[in-house]
């Protein structure tokens, strides 16, 4: 089930209809781990015992490092067993096919041949999700940061809750755990909150990213059957599309939580308006990249060894979060590029000696530079074959069979991106533009979104896409 399909709205208004008329937080809590259950089940009923062992071994591991600590030994043991446990479950049913004809063609390659049985099996809807937020549970309590939780209802309810399950945003157990004993009591205010960012969420979506793809699609389907200008305007239209199908699905998720009572972070903050790389990947995707920041970055040393080690940290750090995203080498291409990026960044900013070796770039300039990398770096995420890969950037600098032509209208997409976004951006603080009474009086406010909202619905493609996220 997802947001943008036609039997979500009846889930939701079933669930949000019993979950208030409930009168104890028990219930509600256990409702919410019933209802998480039945949409995480319509895909495949199957993905259900996976996430369950997912819970119970995060549940139980957590226990057995709490006994561990009374008697000083054993903890590390304990959590590395779990990590281990996850991380098997996220690589045989997401890796294992890449790393066997992998291993087949590198063998291959130096004249040997290999024959090994191979799993077709489905890859389950939001595993890399789920399997990150049990990892950060369990570093979390070791680390003495969140005391355990003995209530196993609990635990799969902060795994499981289905508002941000298969797509994000990547919750903390810090946050999510103390909101389960809060007093929530329905208001206008919250219904409010909640319908803004579900239907800016939603017109992102609908009106913006499901509307592009009918576009990028056929082109990265058949690179060599499309001329350079075409392609290049595919390339800007991919990092178009990226933002806002998953951007919009991180304000849906976050609108659903918060009518629930719930609180999920941020996920975006206008990270194509960047003057830096560093800086885009403190707006891009928030809670993956201060995940990989906080438990994968700073655990390798961080950039506290010196300035060779912190370039490998980076390296490290940025290759496996792209092997998070897929099971290509595509993928790892993608996290080499933002790697050496921000190593390069640190290195100029930074310099040998802790100097900035030149003057910042910011405004424009800044910005300019940052998203013709980014988008240059979308190539390899989005294009089928390394060859089309190379066949893209080769346009993009000009020396693609055919030639450079006139970009025409693509010359003004990534402006008319960064306007977009401002605005939407700017609406759903309910401040910026002062001068302009629509953010100002809310009946006004209500009656744009509202205007904004049946415009995204009847430009909602018949077939609409799937989010691309959701493949991750």
């Amino acid at each position: 089930m997802i947001f943008t399909e036609a039997i979500f709205p009846l889930f939701l208004l079933v669930v949000l209809g019993v979950y208030w008329g409930l009168m104890r937080g028990a219930w509600r809590n256990h409702w919410l781990l019933v209802t998480s259950a039945v949409f995480y089940g319509w895909w495949d009923v199957r993905f259900l015992a996976l996430i369950g062992a997912v819970i119970l071994v995060s549940w139980l591991a957590g226990i057995l490092m709490n006994q561990r600590a009374e008697v000083g030994r054993g903890q590390l043991t304990v959590l590395w067993s779990a990590i281990i446990f996850q991380l098997v479950m996220l690589g045989t049913f997401k890796y294992f096919g890449f790393f066997s004809e992998s291993a087949a063609a590198a063998l291959s390659a130096v004249g040997m041949s290999a024959s090994w049985p191979t799993l077709n099996i489905i890859l389950p809807v939001g595993i890399s999700f789920y399997i990150f937020q049990a990892i950060s549970y369990l570093v979390d309590i070791y680390r003495k940061d969140i005391p355990v939780e003995t209530r196993l209802s609990r635990v799969a309810l902060y795994i499981s809750f289905f508002p941000q399950l298969v797509a994000g945003p990547i919750v903390r157990a810090a946050s999510f755990m103390m909101q389960i004993d809060r007093k929530k009591t329905f208001s206008s205010a919250l219904l409010a909150a909640g319908a803004r960012a579900f239907i800016l969420g939603f017109i992102y979506k609908a009106a913006i990213a499901d509307n592009i793809a009918p576009f990028v699609d056929p082109v990265f389907a058949d690179i060599s059957a499309w001329d350079t200008p075409s392609v290049i305007a595919a390339t800007f239209a991919f990092g178009t599309q990226i933002y806002f199908d998953f951007a919009g699905y991180s304000l849906m998720a976050i609108g659903v939580a918060r009518w629930f009572g719930y609180f999920i972070p941020k996920n975006f903050n206008d990270p194509y308006s960047s003057p830096s790389i560093a800086e885009f990947w403190r707006r891009w995707h928030m809670s993956l990249s201060f995940w990989l920041r906080d438990y994968l970055y700073i655990p390798l040393g961080g950039n506290r060894k010196g300035p060779v080690k912190t370039y490998r940290n980076l390296m490290i750090t940025m290759v496996l979060g792209g092997l998070w995203h897929g099971a290509a080498w595509s993928f790892v291409i993608w996290g080499a590029i933002h790697g050496a990026a921000l190593s390069v960044h640190r290195f100029v900013m930074g310099g040998a000696n802790g100097r900035s070796l030149v003057p910042a770039l910011k405004g424009v300039v800044g910005i300019v530079l940052t998203v013709a990398l980014v988008f240059a770096a979308w190539v390899p995420f989005r294009a089928e074959s390394l060859s089309d890969t190379l066949s893209v950037w080769a346009g993009v600098i000009g020396v693609r069979e055919g030639g450079p032509q006139s970009l025409s209208w693509v010359a003004f997409c990534v402006p008319l991106l960064l306007v977009i976004d401002s605005l939407f951006s700017q609406a759903d603080k309910l401040k910026g533009l002062p001068k302009l009474p629509v953010f100002r009086n809310p009946s006004l406010y209500w009656a744009g979104m509202g205007c904004l909202a049946a415009l995204a619905l009847a430009l909602y493609p018949l077939k609409s896409a799937p989010f691309v996220y959701f493949q991750f």
